[in-house]
């Protein structure tokens, strides 16, 4: 289960809460569907209240999750189904350390970050969602001013 969490692109923020979600109860497959629809609901109506929750990324997120669910069968193991189950879990838990999901349009990167890890550790690279900033730890900072150089005089 631990190899999940060294998995290059896994945020360190997530690594934590990763492991206690490793060690929980397995939940049938079938909730898990349900709950990630739920989730992809609740980020469409955050969105619609407050404008900052990205219901684009929250879409590819549980687009990709609901692929990998699909493909799980009763060769998957137990293992396999904890390291499904806790990128579920993660996708739906709102402040799970790396900013809350829902007040703001960077709150869902990490979940990203970490449904691309469980996506890449399947061999399901197709699934992984493109065209996530940088993590913020080695994004530059934003030009302030507008200007990228200093005004010519």
């Amino acid at each position: 289960m631990s190899q999940i969490l060294q998995m290059p692109g896994v945020p360190e923020t997530s690594k934590q809460l990763l492991v206690r979600l490793l060690q929980e109860d397995l939940i049938p497959v079938e909730a898990l569907r349900a709950v990630v629809e739920s989730y992809r609901r609740v980020i469409h109506e955050a969105q619609r209240r407050n404008g900052k929750a990205n219901g684009p990324l929250g879409d590819k997120i549980a687009n990709a999750l609901q692929a990998l669910l699909v493909r799980v069968n009763e060769t998957t193991g137990d293992a396999n189904l904890q390291i499904i189950q806790a990128a579920v879990r993660y996708f739906v838990i709102q402040n799970d350390g790396s900013g809350h999901d829902l007040e703001s349009q960077d709150g869902l990167n990490d979940d990203a970050r970490v449904v691309n890890a469980v996506m890449h550790y399947f061999g399901l690279d197709g699934l992984k969602i493109t065209g996530l900033p940088e993590p913020a730890p080695t994004r530059k900072p934003p030009i302030r001013g507008g200007a990228a150089l200093p005004a010519r005089r």
